[in-house]
């Protein structure tokens, strides 16, 4: 038994045949799920339990429970990686022509992780093309904000027993230690001047003869540190300095920052005394007033309207009015079929209906929709799963966020269907789309020829300035690498040129706008190498950078603070001090200094 004391009877845990008492039984679900079992178990009801008394205990409980559920999802899929297959329409046709010849071949590509994994690399990314989807119709967020919980919040109080700590209730705090918040003000509420970032953020202790509740919240939770020489075992230190560029310079007036955040106001005033440090305005996280007095808990507050690089406020914000669609050829939507099954995948797959086919058969029957394209039908029309149509909106259509999935240009007639999607309206079919002035063309390449979107280098120009709209700068200078090896660019320099800022945001953002272009350039170089080009091949700018300079410029400190940051946030205050020794013994060399901990 691994808690005999919360379960001191030997009660049976989980297992796969537990079924759901009657009434809570249905002609689908039958069994208990594992998800479903320990949120039973979690709930809190009246009277005593023992479960949620044990402490440090029921916190391993909690993570055992959770490592068991993620980790049977993931044996799933691990396990039906050969059974279940993703294919292509036409190749599973393929499939099944050479299967007379050889029934060994397979060409379906296996599903590994898929979106609905929550943390998976493509529901992060598809989080995150949701958000710049969000950015192009609303425009830059205004504000980001930082918000930690405070523990010593009344509702979570209240909520103990006995001598239960808040750290001894994750169930309680659950989601609670550590968000991201980013806020977009309408027109009229824009921040413009000084003066507006004076009135939304400030960097500077109150007056306690003023506001004597928020001085109390400020001193205690938005101070940082105190670091530096006055604590070199805070966290935040990093070869003896503040990662966070504490203590910060006094400052009269706010300062607009063209490629960041704003330097705030922060006035040489008389320091108070907080516990046993002496603290002014320059150790202030800065914070929005009404906000600390309206939630009592630690809220960093930045103006980020200035930030050239939107898409850094989105690392961590990836959290609806949202409908992505997949694009399709014709014959080649993709289909989940089991080890056995292809003929009956075939035959599902020939009669279920997509976005884009139910687009065709909605530009049949409704002259009112030949003027949508298919990009733009869902402000227009909503489309129902389970009659696979587009019906209609009666409202709210102006409030629908939409985008097309971002498709690579390796793979060549998808990207260049897509690009047709974006232009064309009133398509009935396969056959239409392909059809430009007349002229049935073979490949999707061929009709964006005739349809005159692919006249010199104006199709790459156009697949980078899309691309930017999503993409990171490092995904950005991997694509313009593959275009230069791939496509016919006439003009590399012209491209170069007209897309440097986006390329090179990334480290201009890390170093200087004088240096950061020659950082890009050198990622290029690398990159190009794949392809056996180079900058001098493309006659493009050299740079002689080692590589040494580039690894390190490839790594993201911003990145990798903020997970540090986060975690920290999340720490007790047992966990803190540990972290606290630790981090002391590594950065004190002294020959006294204990390196053993037990």
């Amino acid at each position: 038994m691994t808690y005999p004391l919360p379960f001191p009877r030997g009660e049976c845990s989980w297992n796969t045949g537990m079924e759901h008492v009657e009434e809570r039984r249905t002609a689908k679900r039958t069994r208990v799920t594992q998800l479903q079992y320990y949120a039973y178990r979690l709930s809190q009801r009246n009277g005593f339990s023992i479960l949620h008394n044990n402490g440090k205990l029921f916190q391993q409980y909690i993570v055992d429970a959770y490592v068991k559920t993620e980790g049977s999802r993931l044996h799933f899929l691990r396990q039906n990686q050969e059974d279940l297959r993703i294919e292509l329409y036409r190749g599973l046709l393929d499939a099944l022509e050479c299967r007379a010849h050889n029934e060994n071949i397979r060409t379906g590509k296996l599903i590994i992780l898929p979106s609905s994994f929550q943390g998976s690399p493509r529901h992060m990314q598809q989080n995150y093309q949701d958000a710049m989807a969000m950015v192009r119709k609303f425009g830059k967020p205004d504000l980001f904000l930082t918000f930690t919980c405070n523990p010593s919040w009344s509702e979570i109080l209240n909520s103990m027993e006995g001598v239960q700590r808040p750290e001894d209730r994750p169930d309680i705090i659950r989601g609670l230690p550590h968000a991201h918040i980013l806020v977009t003000l309408d027109s009229e509420s824009k921040i413009r001047t000084k003066d507006d970032i004076d009135k939304f953020v400030s960097a500077e202790l109150p007056d306690p003869c003023t506001d004597l509740r928020l001085f109390q919240i400020v001193t205690k939770c938005m101070v940082h540190g105190p670091c530096g020489t006055t604590n070199i075992n805070s966290p935040c230190m990093r070869d003896g300095q503040c990662c966070k560029s504490f203590p910060k310079q006094f400052k009269d007036d706010t300062e607009e920052n063209v490629n960041g955040y704003p330097i705030y106001r922060r006035r040489a005033t008389e320091p108070v005394q907080v516990g046993k440090y002496s603290i002014d305005n320059r150790w202030v996280v800065p914070y929005n007033p009404w906000l600390l007095k309206t939630f009592n808990a630690h809220i960093n507050v930045e103006v980020c309207a200035s930030v050239k690089s939107v898409k850094y406020l989105y690392k961590y914000v990836y959290k609806d009015m949202m409908q992505p669609r997949s694009n399709y050829k014709k014959k080649q939507q993709q289909i989940v079929y089991q080890d056995g099954q292809e003929a009956q995948a075939i035959e599902r797959a020939a009669l279920r209906k997509t976005t884009l086919t139910s687009w065709f058969e909605l530009n049949k029957n409704d002259p009112s929709a030949h003027n949508i394209s298919y990009s733009d039908i869902p402000q227009y029309y909503m489309f129902d799963k389970s009659t696979t149509n587009w019906n209609k909106r009666q409202r709210g259509g102006q409030n629908v966020i939409e985008r097309l999935p971002v498709v690579s240009i390796l793979d060549t007639e998808r990207y260049y269907l897509r690009m047709l999607l974006l232009r064309k309206s009133g398509a009935i079919s396969f056959d239409d789309i392909l059809t430009i002035n007349g002229l049935r063309c073979i490949t999707f390449h061929q009709a964006c020829q005739e349809y005159g979107l692919l006249q010199g280098d104006q199709q790459w120009h156009d697949a980078l300035n899309d691309a930017a709209q999503f993409q990171s700068p490092r995904q950005l200078c991997m694509l313009f690498a593959m275009i230069c090896g791939f496509g016919k660019v006439e003009d590399v320099p012209e491209l170069w040129v007209q897309h440097q800022v986006s390329l090179c945001e990334d480290f201009v953002h890390r170093y200087s706008e004088q240096t950061g272009p020659h950082y890009a350039l050198a990622d290029i170089e690398e990159l190009l190498t794949s392809y056996n080009l180079s900058l001098q091949k493309l006659h493009l700018p050299t740079v002689d950078l080692p590589a040494s300079v580039l690894e390190r410029a490839n790594f993201d400190g911003v990145e990798e603070q903020a997970k540090a940051n986060s975690y920290t946030m999340q720490l007790n205050s047992e966990q803190r001090n540990v972290v606290e020794i630790l981090l002391s013994a590594v950065y004190n060399n002294a020959a006294d200094t204990p390196k053993w901990y037990f």
